[in-house]
């Protein structure tokens, strides 16, 4: 049985080498106050590449060959979310990825820290930029490497409240990419075929649960959320609604209504779940385009369709300003290239 801390699972010199990598240190990193964790360090950016794609490209996705999952830790979907989609495939989500049939990946496994940071325990892989290493600061440390000849990260766990500049420490690689032993082991099973890959958009987008956008959804959503009368209540029906919102082939009403969604957002800045959905349709970046920037982004997005188009480009009249009216007179014409959107 597999161990649910990723710092427990078993890695083998053996395995490290199958994985391609032929220079890497095992390191510790800080768990809190009284334990430090073996991870594994790497200078190499393909290596660090390799692994993340391998964590990350899908092998299938055929839901009916798969009974168990294992999610990747720190998701930024909720797991009762995940639990009622897979569920309605007769798939369960296992803790012991040896008991799995495939893993859930997502943007949150890895990220990026510089000098001296809180790194989160549960971060299966990232990358420090010029980190340090310090091996005596705390008894804890300094046991530890005495026990293991082994470097100790400096990161604002291992810190404490102890000042940086009033303890000795070493410089890091430059750029060094760290590992858990959890992410090696996985990424090891992925390539010898024995756990499959399966995004989270393609088990939320199988699911009966989703709802078409249409205007008069998004006008009840907009009462929801958007008036003075709305109540707490109200807030959140309308927090467990946004994420099953499926706005595949309306494009303008996602443009027409991200304003607002943006601009609401603050009050679901603690349900992943609408934070996910927001990201994933770029709510953000719709809610500060201009009507023409709107026709570029879904153009460039590959979702301009003739509806979208006719609905912003009178929009985009809104915006036209021509000076110079007393001495002439000007014609407006849409551009060749998107004349086909008008037929």
């Amino acid at each position: 049985m597999a161990s649910k801390n990723i710092h427990h699972s078993e890695v083998s010199p053996e395995l490290i080498e199958d994985l391609g990598f032929t220079e890497i240190v095992t390191v510790g990193l800080m768990m809190n106050n009284l334990s430090i964790e073996d991870i594994y360090l790497s200078e190499s950016l393909s290596q660090y590449n390799k692994i993340k794609t391998i964590l990350t490209t899908e092998t299938t996705s055929d839901l009916t060959q798969v009974k168990k999952a294992f999610v990747l830790p720190m998701h930024n979907v909720s797991t009762d979310r995940l639990k009622a989609a897979l569920k309605e495939h007769k798939i369960s989500i296992t803790n012991d990825y040896e008991k799995a049939d495939f893993i859930i990946p997502h943007t949150n496994f890895y990220d990026m820290y510089q000098s001296i940071e809180n790194i989160p325990q549960t971060k299966l892989m990232f990358k420090i930029t010029n980190g340090y290493f310090s091996n005596d600061h705390r008894t804890v440390v300094e046991d530890y490497h005495k026990d293991t000849g082994n470097n100790v990260i400096l990161d604002k766990r291992s810190l404490g409240d102890q000042s940086q500049w009033g303890m000795k420490y070493d410089s890091a690689p430059y750029d060094s990419y760290c590992f858990s032993k959890m992410a090696l082991a996985l990424a090891n099973l992925i390539e010898e075929g024995l756990l499959e890959v399966i995004e989270t958009d393609t088990i939320l987008n199988q699911s009966a649960n989703r709802i078409p956008m249409t205007e008069e959804l998004m006008e009840d959503i907009k009462k929801m959320v958007d008036s003075y009368q709305a109540t707490e209540e109200e807030k959140a029906m309308a927090g467990k609604i946004i994420p099953t919102i499926d706005p595949t082939g309306e494009p303008y009403l996602l443009y027409k209504y991200a304003e607002l969604l943006h601009r609401k957002s603050y009050e679901y800045s603690r349900n992943k779940d609408v934070q996910y959905w927001m990201d994933k349709h770029d709510i953000y970046t719709l809610s500060q385009c201009s009507a023409e920037r709107a026709i570029k982004y879904f153009e460039e997005k590959e979702m301009l369709d003739s509806r979208c188009f006719r609905a912003l480009e009178v929009l985009c009249r809104q915006e036209i300003q021509i000076h110079n009216r007393e001495l002439y007179t000007f014609k407006v014409q849409v551009k060749p290239e998107y004349r086909k959107y008008m037929k």
